[in-house]
């Protein structure tokens, strides 16, 4: 079995989670897209053109170094043992409604108070 049928073959939300975060991952670190360019700012989200991706792509970021590789390690390991033999995810749609659900509670309290990023990385409130 080749390494591609394998990779097919893997439950679809976990295979495509963990695929998308080690490429946008490899991507950042690599410096080929700017750390900017993928983070969460609400302002750039309601502009026109709307920058909807900065909506994914924050949940998609890992650690450096080997954060990379365990990283998205667990994110497939432990998503797709939810994805195929969880009995609270019975349905074929519900990992996907549950993963949805956890990132819009997770951005909900940014929309009562930004959190803004400055030059030397740390969060502060505004």
């Amino acid at each position: 079995m080749s390494s591609m049928d394998v990779f097919w073959a893997a439950p679809p939300i976990s295979r495509t989670l963990a695929a998308s975060a080690f490429l946008l991952s490899i991507s950042v670190y690599t410096g080929f897209v700017p750390f900017h360019a993928v983070i969460f700012d609400p302002k750039n989200i309601w502009t026109f053109p709307p920058q909807l991706w900065r909506l994914v792509t924050p949940f998609l970021i890992t650690g450096k170094e080997l954060g990379i590789i365990f990283d998205t390690y667990f994110l497939y390991q432990y998503g797709s043992k939810l994805e195929t033999s969880s009995p609270k995810f019975s349905q074929p749609g519900d990992f996907a409604t549950y993963i949805l659900f956890v990132s819009s509670v997770i951005f909900s309290p940014l929309r009562i108070r930004p959190v803004r990023m400055i030059r030397d990385r740390k969060l502060i409130s505004t």
